[in-house]
């Protein structure tokens, strides 16, 4: 396989090889990455839900296009020093299309991918209703995916089947087709997460959404379940939606800047952070501009 352009799906699967978990912070925008990024989380996740409610301002249902994705995904890589995975839904259609998908992808710089087994119109994994293509036809696609790389660039192979029984069968069946990770989505209980983690083999991602479906364990204690890669695919989201719903209807109220100033940076603090960023990628030769 040829390297990856920026050196991120190695610098990835040297942490999958490694003996400690991984946690996976969701992002929502590149702001949101490049803070992860500070906050030491040495991986971070665009998510599809997050993306598509703060971009668009849309519900995950399968509405946010690949250009777009590809597009949010470059914008992220180029500001971030971290790998970066990215959920790419269900491939985007049919074998054709995860075809240009893997290669858009790589194209960006995408460390990983997420592709998942539902058929339109998509849910999240911690919704109710969710429909999953045949077996076969799934594993036909994630074969293409697997076999149209031209780097190495992680692919995760996630079921959204239920129950938990034959959702256990496909992820065995994912790791069998030789995918690098796999991901049962809306595990709904503590004795589900033990069976995943004593019957599926290889490396398994675990996805934890604030008041979801999964119990929410720590990291360290997901991983002596088995799992290596611990994903929290909302937080930035849920916490900006959490500031802003509570705050601006103060500064409504109020009529008054000053109201916000027990939540919010000043703008010292952010210029500094930003700026600061900006000049880091210049001097490592990652800036688009010069230092003023």
């Amino acid at each position: 396989m040829a390297a990856s352009i920026n050196g991120m799906a190695e610098r990835l699967r040297e942490l999958l090889a490694g003996s400690d978990f991984i946690e996976l912070v969701g992002c929502h925008d590149v702001l949101s990455g490049m803070m992860a990024e500070t906050a030491g989380f040495n991986a971070v996740f665009l998510s599809g839900y997050s993306a598509a409610a703060s971009a668009f301002g849309n519900p995950d249902i399968g509405l946010t296009t690949l250009s777009e994705t590809a597009s949010m995904a470059r914008s992220m890589i180029q500001r971030i020093r971290v790998p970066v995975v990215v959920d790419v839904d269900n491939g985007y259609g049919n074998e054709d299309n995860v075809i240009r998908t893997v290669r858009e992808m790589e194209s960006a710089g995408v460390a990983g991918i997420v592709m998942e087994d539902q058929i339109l119109p998509k849910r999240c994994g911690h919704t109710p209703n969710k429909k999953v293509l045949p077996l076969d036809v799934y594993l036909r696609k994630l074969d293409f995916a697997l076999r149209c790389r031209h780097t190495s660039m992680v692919i995760v192979a996630r079921t959204d089947v239920s129950p938990i029984d034959e959702a256990v069968r496909r992820a065995r069946a994912f790791h069998a087709a030789g995918a690098d990770v796999t991901l049962i989505d809306g595990v709904s209980s503590l004795e589900e997460l033990h069976l995943i983690g004593r019957e599926v083999p290889g490396i398994k991602q675990v996805n934890l959404i604030f008041g979801g479906k999964t119990p929410i364990l720590s990291a360290p204690e997901l991983h002596q379940l088995g799992f290596g890669i611990i994903l929290y695919s909302t937080p930035t989201l849920f916490l900006v939606a959490r500031a802003m719903r509570e705050w601006l209807p103060r500064l409504r109220e109020s009529h008054d800047l000053n109201s916000l100033a027990p939540a919010s940076t000043s703008f010292a603090e952010f210029q500094s952070y930003i700026e600061e960023l900006y000049l880091s990628r210049v001097r490592d030769g990652n800036g688009e501009g010069e230092p003023h």
